[in-house]
């Protein structure tokens, strides 16, 4: 959590919880502004951020292309996923002192609520890390 607080800092980029909200989560880049549902969970708000940022760091002057195609809005997502589950797993590595080797991906997608869709990509976010 300190290295997401000091990402927000680095960037500059102010945080509001509101609900309801018919997303869990919006960058809003001219206002350089993430508004996150406030009824979801802290643990969800935290991936729900970490996703969010992605958007903030990568993509605030491709606001355009996001909209532009169906195409481009769907890279840029799952670049965002990529993001959140790559720092949700560095934060669960160090919460948990494990070795990333020994993570099974399915467990841990479970225990951190996120859909199974994701099995593939955290299996290859493991393995990048495990071979580092």
């Amino acid at each position: 959590m300190n290295n997401l607080k000091n990402l927000v800092s680095k960037i500059k980029v102010d945080i509001f919880c509101y609900s309801p909200m018919p997303v869990k989560g919006l960058y809003v880049p001219s206002y350089n502004v993430i508004f996150i549902d406030s009824s979801l969970s802290d643990h969800e708000q935290e991936q729900v951020l970490r996703h969010e940022l992605l958007h903030c760091i990568e993509h605030r002057h491709s606001i355009g292309l996001y909209t532009a195609t169906e195409a481009e809005r769907l890279k840029m997502e799952a670049e965002a996923n990529d993001f959140m589950l790559r720092e949700t797993l560095m934060e669960y590595i160090a919460t948990n002192d494990v070795d990333v080797s020994e993570i099974n991906p399915v467990v841990f997608l479970e225990t951190q609520g996120l859909s199974l869709n994701f099995e593939t990509k955290i299996k290859d976010i493991i393995k990048k890390e495990a071979s580092k």
